[in-house]
């Protein structure tokens, strides 16, 4: 990986949309604090006033749906997603290339169709005005309506990188191998690090 942030810099699609996901993921993690400080009061409160704070339960689980919808997008570009590549070492790089181009085509594919799901579940909500069974009687369109944003994004993230991919599996296959095969150990520590580990004249984090 190249670059002082998160992403790879030497990747198209993570230089175009690498800057909307940050702030995404930002936003996810300020919401995040909020329900931790909301989560503490309900305690203290429950504790040393004796009542609760009603839905902080219910609005973390939502959040959590939401904030990992979210997170995809942000995994995909810091590569951060598993992958099995014990077998690479031992294969030709014309097939090499062609597993790097099916797991992003599959990536894809994947979160299309969950897309596609989310929005019947959205739209079913929608359709008998559904509340949640709970005190806050929540309208679940608002959780699920933020989730399929999230899944939204995750789409068109994963879409623009199966495009490219697929470009470059026709023009520059040791590209497309350097940008969608699986991280070396450097770039496995540079991602953990974002960069904050000085190299060595081989380019190592040392």
């Amino acid at each position: 990986m190249s670059g002082t942030g998160p992403y790879d810099n030497a990747n198209p699609v993570a230089r175009a949309l690498g800057p909307a996901v940050r702030w995404l993921q930002i936003a996810c993690g300020w919401a995040l604090v909020a329900i931790c400080f909301a989560t503490l009061y309900d305690i203290v409160a429950r504790r040393l006033f004796g009542h609760s704070v009603q839905g902080v339960n219910e609005l973390g689980a939502y959040l959590l749906a939401i904030v990992s919808a979210f997170g995809f997008s942000s995994a995909l570009l810091q590569k951060a997603h598993s992958r099995v590549d014990f077998l690479y070492p031992y294969l030709p790089k014309t097939v090499v290339s062609a597993l790097n181009l099916l797991t992003a085509v599959s990536l894809a594919v994947l979160a299309a169709i969950s897309v596609w799901q989310g929005w019947h579940v959205l739209d079913e909500s929608l359709l008998f005005d559904s509340r949640a069974a709970t005190p806050l009687q929540t309208p679940m369109w608002i959780p699920q309506g933020l989730w399929l944003a999230g899944l939204a994004v995750f789409a068109g993230v994963t879409g623009a990188c199966a495009v490219h991919a697929t470009l470059l599996f026709v023009r520059d296959r040791k590209r497309l191998d350097a940008l969608y095969g699986p991280l070396t150990v450097e770039g496995q520590i540079e991602v953990e690090t974002q960069g904050t580990l000085p190299l060595d004249a081989e380019g190592k984090a040392s």
